[in-house]
């Protein structure tokens, strides 16, 4: 095999070098594609679809999980469930899970029970440091666009309202909660549909709300969620969480943090985390090999190696010698350990899939370009790398972040030993990122795992 770097034979899927964006992608069906139905996401689905053909029940969500666990694709793929029979979003997220669930599963069939014929009027919108009543208007006018723009005959006269309102949005017009609520109203009046509102990074609006100083900002959100009592078109509220709801107010009052914790109690929060083993499976989702055939010998032998070495060392995960292939290049331990690291310690900007696919130095997409395949050696990004792109190329700031003790311990330690051998700091690299995801049990830093 003549020397090529990875790069001629492995890839990073398109689909996952952009982040979804609920505002640009809500009608955007190839934004869809390559969406997994992981554990976690068809957990979500069982608690929120079948809501939507009850009378009665909960009607307001959060989803809360860090930076990088796939809260905002799940959202849009939600939203494009809830779209109007028959159109091409709904189509294609249905057809997604007829693929992973089975038209016959008990899954699939909920889905096809409870979701709108008529759809619902799609109402999204990112949160930013604003007050809570500006982003839900924005949310109105961006569904206001997809719903009623491309309908035959005359527009509501609230649809006019709201392209007018947007004009003097953007001259520096606020919107008062009393205002917000009469439009959600009225545009439930006249789409004569249930309401689907979804508010990507809540947590901004919830940070202004607190740097305000007050909760009335937050009584928007709990005379939406009353609103179902109301209307004769339901209002369904999804929120999207980095952190519980009750921490961004941590900086209030005692009197102000209950009137918060009030607020979130008419919400049901959905913790949405992944197992590792379902990280794994979508980081081989990220990771094109459909170029890698002249690897294949090679491939499975290294999987195969290494699947018998470290089987014991991550019992109660989906592990397994397909999987160590289909991340490679990562190194199966890289692999594993990548979720953990990011969930605990990663920033907004050093989400999992960052890693994979941006340029930064250290990346994965940086080393595919970089490293070169000399005979049937197969080179693997290892642990001692992940150390370098979080610490060295990510400069994360540790000393001014909470909870990172132990990650300011590490840093010290390799820092001082840069003047030894290099595969002595290498071993050193390895040892501290083991050590920051697990303390105890088979996959701490032993020589097992050398």
């Amino acid at each position: 095999m003549t020397e090529q770097t990875l790069s001629q034979y492995i890839s990073v899927n398109r689909r996952y070098s952009r982040s979804v964006n609920l505002e640009r992608d809500l009608e955007t069906p190839s934004a869809l594609e390559g969406y997994v139905l992981t554990n976690r996401s068809v957990d979500s689905l069982r608690r929120i679809v079948p809501q939507f053909s009850q009378k009665e029940g909960n009607r307001a969500w959060t989803l809360t999980s860090v930076y990088g666990t796939g809260k905002s694709a799940f959202a849009h793929y939600l939203s494009a469930l809830v779209a109007p029979a028959n159109h091409p979003m709904r189509e294609k997220a249905l057809e997604i899970a007829e693929t992973a669930l089975g038209s016959y599963s008990a899954d699939y069939q909920m889905l096809q029970a409870n979701l709108p014929e008529s759809g619902f009027f799609r109402a999204v919108a990112t949160g930013s440091r604003e007050p809570i009543s500006q982003t839900i208007v924005r949310s109105l006018i961006n569904g206001a666009e997809f719903f009623w723009k491309h309908r035959k005959g005359n527009k509501p006269k609230i649809y006019r309202e709201l392209v007018d309102l947007q004009v003097e949005i953007q001259e520096g017009r606020q919107v008062d909660n009393q205002q917000a609520l009469q439009l959600v109203k009225r545009v439930g009046q006249a789409a004569d549909t249930g309401i689907f509102i979804v508010l990507d990074e809540l947590g901004k609006n919830l940070e202004d709300a607190a740097y305000q100083g007050g909760t009335e900002d937050l009584y928007l959100l709990q005379q939406l969620v009353e609103l179902p009592e109301q209307t004769d078109t339901p209002i369904y509220l999804l929120g999207i969480l980095h952190q519980a709801f009750a921490e961004y107010g941590q900086r209030l009052a005692t009197v102000e943090r209950n009137e918060w914790a009030k607020i979130q109690g008419r919400f049901e929060d959905i913790p949405f985390t992944e197992s590792a083993g379902q990280m794994m499976r979508l980081i081989a989702r990220a990771i094109d090999h459909s170029q890698s055939e002249p690897l294949s010998c090679a491939l499975n032998n290294y999987a195969q190696q290494w699947f018998t070495h470290i089987q014991d060392a991550i019992q109660g995960e989906e592990f397994s010698q397909e999987i160590i292939s289909e991340v490679y290049p990562l190194h199966p331990l890289s692999a594993f350990v990548l979720p953990i690291l990011c969930h605990r310690y990663a920033q907004n900007d050093r989400s999992l899939f960052t890693f994979l696919t941006s340029a930064e130095p250290y990346s994965l997409k940086r080393f595919l370009d970089e490293v070169s395949i000399k005979s049937d050696i197969l080179p693997t990004l290892k642990l001692d790398q992940v150390y370098d792109y979080f610490i060295e190329a990510a400069g994360m700031g540790l000393a001014s972040r909470p909870n990172l003790q132990r990650w300011v311990e590490i840093q010290d330690l390799i820092a001082d030993a840069k003047h030894l051998d290099r595969d002595y700091v290498r071993t050193l690299k390895t040892i501290g990122i083991l050590n920051l995801v697990t303390v105890t049990g088979e996959l701490r830093a032993t020589r097992h795992l050398r």
